[in-house]
């Protein structure tokens, strides 16, 4: 199959599917709408053998298939997927987006992939958007994961929610409501694909076991996985947490410091990532993620990219290659008022995605499933960086 453009490596064994779903949370309401929580939200999971043939989705299905009008024009401007880069259309997008997941596709039979995919979910940065994260989403898919990942309402640069576009602002984008909302939204997606493992979608059912689940997330979804922590819940096995930003959040909704040892949950298996060079979270914010690493009494890994900044963690190369903070030239955090060249970006997602899935095929299962060759692979990055 080759080495991808985007990972870095070559993909898993399974073609991918996507599909978008939107889940209404009626437990919680929606301080802008009034009406319910909802989520847009994206399942990456194996597909059948045939959708290796098939063409993958676009860009552009990602944000609802134009169904709603002006907004493909709303995506554009600058405090959308327009803000990634000066000029940046949607069309350019769907001509030239490189990823492999074919929109709707035929989940892979449950005699061929076991019939038990782990759950991955995935909470993303703040003013992010769901689908910017593709050199992790689909590479975990590609290896037997069902990768879920909602738009944070409040928190995303763009959604789409009951036929309407949705962007930052109004009482679910202060500091507070996101700090609230984050954590809930992810265990509530914890709950609603339980739902379709058990029956309620007929794509899931029989394959996926949401009792077998990791969250993962960056920066803002960083510090949103490890509060998830804290709920103890027995599902949850593992986490990662990617340039957390454990140094400057929840303090507005009154959580408490994470970085201790004072945090309640201390024992579940978990693998921090830092890039040295964030100059988002700055040396405060690597210092937390490190001192996180140090006060975790269970099983703990600690994974530094020095030569990685912030948006190491994302696939923002595709919007714009010279980014910064990690992609591109970059300021320096380690020498202030300096410029690095950052490791190129795609053997960072190398790197993010062997350890990565090293980690969760470690704890979510069992030792006679992983994979002896990406054992090696392991083995051979470790000594090499």
């Amino acid at each position: 199959m080759g080495t991808s453009s985007v990972t870095g490596m070559e993909p898993g064994p399974y073609p991918v599917g996507v599909t978008t779903k939107q889940f209404d949370d009626h437990s919680r309401k929606d301080p802008t709408s009034g009406g319910p929580r909802r989520l847009q939200t994206e399942i990456w999971y194996p597909a059948a053998a045939e959708a290796a043939n098939l063409p993958p989705g676009r860009y552009s299905d990602y944000l609802g298939r134009g169904a709603i009008p002006g907004s493909i024009a709303a995506a554009e401007e600058s405090d959308a997927i327009g803000g990634y880069r000066d000029g940046l259309t949607i069309a350019q997008l769907d001509a030239e987006w490189p990823g492999a997941a074919v929109r709707d596709a035929r989940p892979d039979a449950p005699e061929r992939s076991g019939g038990n995919w782990p759950l991955v979910l995935f909470s993303h940065g703040s003013g992010a958007f769901r689908a910017s994260y593709i050199y992790w989403t689909e590479y975990l898919a590609s290896h037997g994961f069902c990768v879920v990942a909602c738009d944070h309402a409040g928190s995303a640069r763009y959604t789409q929610l009951d036929g309407e576009v949705v962007k930052p602002g109004g009482a679910r984008s202060t500091r507070a409501q996101m700090e609230a909302d984050r954590p809930a939204d992810l265990l509530f997606l914890l709950d609603r694909m339980g739902a379709l493992a058990a029956g309620a979608d007929s794509r899931f059912a029989g394959r996926l076991d949401a009792t077998n689940c990791a969250v993962t997330g960056m920066s803002f979804g960083g510090w949103t996985c490890a509060q998830v922590l804290e709920a103890c819940d027995p599902r949850v096995k593992a986490a990662i947490l990617q340039c957390p930003s454990l140094a400057m959040s929840g303090g507005a909704a009154g959580y408490p410091p994470l970085a201790n040892e004072q945090r309640s949950n201390r024992a579940t298996p978990t693998l921090v990532m830092l890039g040295t060079e964030d100059t988002v979270i700055g040396e405060e914010g690597n210092a937390a993620g490190r001192a996180y690493f140090e006060t975790h009494s269970g099983p703990r890994q600690l994974l530094e990219i020095r030569r990685g900044g912030h948006v190491s963690f994302t696939s923002c190369e595709l919007y714009n290659p010279e980014y910064g903070n990690g992609i591109g030239e970059s300021n320096s955090l380690s020498r202030r008022g300096e410029k690095y060249t950052p490791m190129p970006i795609v053997e960072q997602h190398a790197v993010i995605n062997a350890y990565g899935l090293a980690f969760l095929n470690a704890h979510l299962r069992p030792a006679a499933q992983r994979s002896e060759e990406h054992t090696s692979e392991l083995q051979s990055l470790t000594s090499s960086r």
